[in-house]
């Protein structure tokens, strides 16, 4: 799986959070990469990317793609989450969106100053945590869990997820829509921290009325689907 872009523009394709748009879309560098990935078996990944790249990903590859890590911008208008029209686009097109539990792409938190300021002063303090050394990063950590700990972040709660999660399985359908915590990355919310909470999910579908059948594709069967036709297209295209 890949993904053109980040927080941030660049050579590829422009950010769903950058402030301002370099491309439109895709870049010709960017179009390039669709081209290889598709001849790669590799899964496009629209999350992080703006409208006009997710434009550009179903207009160009041969194969699904995913959002692998999103929400639905009709419960929160957040540039990473994507709208209904785009969502029936993405399954028309054999995609699957798998749904974020990063609490502030989930819900509009209230203004936090100090945790913000303090979270500022330690950027200027530190460099980049990938250049830094093993002693560095473990002062990082430190200084980064105190703020935490004097300016505890605002959670989203499980029902937040689910009311994200529910909404794009009413506009797509349980064929379209997957799990994507975003764990690695900041993500987990009250109810939904680890792999462990993953029940609750299954028993409040069950309890909305989907299937056990609903269930596999939702927990993983979707995804092994997009990637499946990632490969069976790149082994169409070595054929011709």
């Amino acid at each position: 799986m890949v993904g053109p872009v980040h927080f941030r523009n660049n050579q590829f394709a422009d950010s769903g959070t950058d402030i301002v748009e370099e491309f439109g879309g895709l870049s010709p560098l960017g179009e390039e990469l669709v081209v290889e990935a598709n001849r790669l078996g590799m899964v496009l990944d629209a999350s992080h990317a703006s409208d006009g790249v997710f434009d550009d990903l179903i207009r160009l590859s041969g194969a699904p793609i995913i959002l692998s890590h999103s929400g639905t911008s009709a419960i929160y208008d957040h540039p990473r989450n994507i709208d209904d029209d785009r969502l029936r686009t993405l399954a028309e097109h054999g995609g699957v969106i798998q749904i974020n539990a990063l609490g502030s792409y989930l819900k509009q938190f209230p203004a936090n100053p100090e945790r913000d300021a303090a979270f500022q002063e330690l950027r200027t303090q530190f460099s980049n945590p990938a250049d830094m050394s093993e002693e560095d990063y473990a002062e990082y950590l430190t200084a980064r869990n105190a703020i935490d700990a004097q300016f505890p972040p605002a959670m989203a709660s499980f029902e937040d997820f689910m009311e994200q999660l529910l909404h794009a399985l009413r506009v797509m359908g349980p064929e379209h829509v997957g799990i994507g915590p975003d764990w690695d990355g900041g993500g987990g919310v009250i109810g939904l921290e680890d792999v462990s909470d993953y029940p609750a999910i299954t028993s409040r579908l069950l309890a909305e009325g989907y299937t056990w059948e609903d269930m596999e594709n939702i927990m993983g069967g979707n995804s092994l689907r997009v990637l499946q036709a990632a490969e069976d297209y790149a082994a169409e295209l070595a054929a011709a």
